[in-house]
């Protein structure tokens, strides 16, 4: 009789850790679809030139790894950060993601993608194309950007 109990005690530990992981599983999809909403959104946070707004969508401790400066560490100076891609003369960035890959935890993701980002500059209008990965986090439940790093397809000059 112990043995028994025993046996169906552990049939229904397997069976339970198996629909527990069934379930991880099947959350990924969602937090796929979730992350590429934000990336929507974040796009239209940008186009509105809405600094707060674009801001976050990022970690309390994020970083925005930006080409040709310092990594902007923490919300005051990935505030700054923004501030200075927002105030570029007549402006428009857009981003999409080509993949996001889903961490088994569910609690860390990465995507990557392509940007196309114009601007005014001093000899004319500036045209630049480029790839990026951020590495996002759950924080307090959401997803939150931890790292943001983009860099250019031009060559060098």
């Amino acid at each position: 009789m112990v043995a028994m109990r025993f046996a169906v005690l552990t049939l229904l530990a397997v069976f339970t850790a198996a629909l527990a992981a069934d379930a991880t599983a099947q959350q990924r999809p969602t937090d796929e679809q979730r992350i590429q909403q934000l990336d929507r959104d974040w796009v239209a946070k940008v186009a509105a030139k809405d600094l707060a707004g674009v801001v976050a969508f990022y970690a309390k401790d994020g970083v925005l790894m930006a080409p040709g400066g310092p990594p902007a560490e923490g919300t005051a100076a990935i505030t700054e950060g923004w501030r200075g891609i927002l105030g570029l003369p007549n402006g428009s960035l857009t981003f999409a993601p080509t993949r996001v890959t889903i961490a088994k935890s569910a609690d860390l993701a990465y995507e990557t993608g392509t940007y196309s980002l114009a601007f005014d500059g001093a000899k004319g209008r500036v045209q630049d194309q480029g790839k990026y990965v951020v590495v996002w986090k759950k924080e307090a439940g959401q997803w939150k950007a931890a790292a943001d790093i983009f860099n250019t397809n031009l060559p060098a000059q």
